[in-house]
Order: structure tokens, then sequence, then C-alpha cells
């Protein structure tokens, strides 16, 4: 799969999985093989809606992990609400709109 670099360093971005999981991080680097996205959240559908949670439970919820691109169906910019949403939950700090 061919990927263009279209993200800035601290972008929030969505990805899909080959596996169906969407996932939310802000961008650190790609490469020819692998995104890296800090402090990566899955999304989930619960009864109220979709929530945000760990991709990993094993692993510190700080940490950047590397996903490999052959597994990633979708790359995209993050709409704004969820991405004030993906800030609010990672730090405390509730984006102004």
């Amino acid at each position: 799969m061919l990927f263009e670099k279209k993200f800035s360093e601290g972008d929030v971005v969505s990805l899909k999985t080959t596996g169906g999981e969407e996932i939310i991080g802000r961008f650190v680097k790609d490469d020819m093989i692998s995104i890296t996205l800090e402090k990566p959240l899955m999304i989930a559908m619960t009864q109220k809606g979709p929530a945000m949670a760990p991709v990993m439970i094993t692993v510190n919820p700080d940490a950047n992990l590397t996903f490999n691109k052959s597994a990633i169906v979708i790359t995209a910019a993050c709409y704004k609400e969820i991405a004030d949403q993906y800030v609010y939950q990672t730090t405390g700090i509730q984006p102004v709109s």
C-alpha cells in the first residue's frame, strides 16, 4: 500500500485497520513500513454511543505505538469534534470551540 506523507507531527489522526478497529492518536512519524502514534486509543461502541478505550491494556497509556502499514486500510485527519474529545481525554484540557 502506498502512503503519501500528509500529516504533521502532533496532528490527531484516525486509522482503520484490516481487522476493523478504528484507532485515534497524535501523529509522531511514519516511514515506508510503519506509522507511529502517541497515546493511541481505540474507538469502541457503547450503549451511550462511541467511547475511547486503550488500544492495548497491558501497555503504558502514554506510550508511542508503531503500527505496520500493511495492517492499515485507511489513514485520515480526524474530525474536529472527535479530535477535541481525544485531546480532552488524553490531557484533561478542554479545547475551545
